[in-house]
């Protein structure tokens, strides 16, 4: 395919994704052949046709929320004559005023091709977060994307925080050297603290207020509870639901503040 329809199609694959994450699935489907074969990202989802990926679209995108997208990956990895390939990576957060939080990778591959003169969707592939959101009973999703946005956070803490450990004593007195990478949340118990972090917990001798000082980077949410940000997994109305599942109560009246910062987190405006 020509380098000019190769740019063409890598614009209309960014342009096709920011809006699928906007939740407009019909500006996706005027692109795709009639017998577009739609991969989704459960296993038991695999159709061809169009009239089926739109039934399927509009039925399982009533779980999702929108999203905005950064950090776009985007590579042609095969051009032969009349068709091509595209894989892609990026960031999507859920947009202001979402009813929930998530910050996950996700991935995706389109193949396209010129038929009669146009480039048309021959293949879809777009893997999304609902098993990241919050979920009603009985509902599961497969747990890949989740640990591949784990690997993300990870590896974003470990470049943003200071790699020094610190020496913490549990109440046996015990020493522990913890890396401030590694704290989940700090929760007051009685006049001592819990430490909770990415590999186990445990009670120290410190207050909740000496542990606080100890990490600085992390947030108060509660006043028995500070919290990595880096580390939170999802936030629903009523608590955070940290790496784990461990869920801290949020209180309405921090719940904007606390929205406001981890958003601004997500965004990079926050060191």
């Amino acid at each position: 395919m020509r380098k000019e329809l190769e740019e063409k199609a890598l614009w209309l694959t960014r342009e096709l994704l920011r809006r699928f994450w906007q939740l407009d699935i019909e500006y996706a489907l005027s692109l795709c052949a009639n017998n577009v074969m739609w991969v989704a990202p459960e296993q038991n989802r695999y159709m061809r046709g169009i009239d089926a990926m739109r039934a399927d679209l509009e039925e399982n995108l009533k779980e999702l929320v929108p999203c905005r997208q950064s950090q776009q990956e985007y590579t042609v990895v095969q051009n032969c004559g009349r068709a091509l390939s595209i894989i892609g990576r990026y960031i999507v957060t859920t947009d202001a005023g979402a009813s929930v939080f998530a910050r996950v990778q996700q991935r995706m591959q389109i193949i396209w091709e010129l038929i009669d003169g146009e480039l048309r969707i021959r293949s879809l592939y777009i893997s999304h977060p609902r098993n990241e959101l919050p979920v009603a009973s009985g509902e599961s999703f497969c747990n890949v994307i989740g640990r591949a946005a784990k690997r993300y956070l990870d590896d974003r803490t470990a470049d943003k925080t200071d790699q020094h450990r610190v020496e913490i004593y549990d109440r046996e007195g015990t020493m522990h050297l913890v890396a401030p990478m590694d704290v989940t949340l700090v929760e007051a118990v009685g006049k001592r603290s819990r430490l909770s972090l990415a590999y186990g917990s445990f009670e120290t001798r410190a207050s909740f207020g000496e542990a606080v000082a100890v990490f600085p980077h992390l947030m108060k949410v509660h006043r028995s509870y500070v919290v990595n940000p880096e580390r939170i997994h999802a936030v629903d109305q009523t608590s955070i639901i940290m790496e784990g599942n461990e869920r801290v109560p949020l209180p309405k009246a921090r719940r904007a503040e606390v929205m406001q910062r981890i958003r601004a987190l997500a965004d990079g405006e926050l060191d």
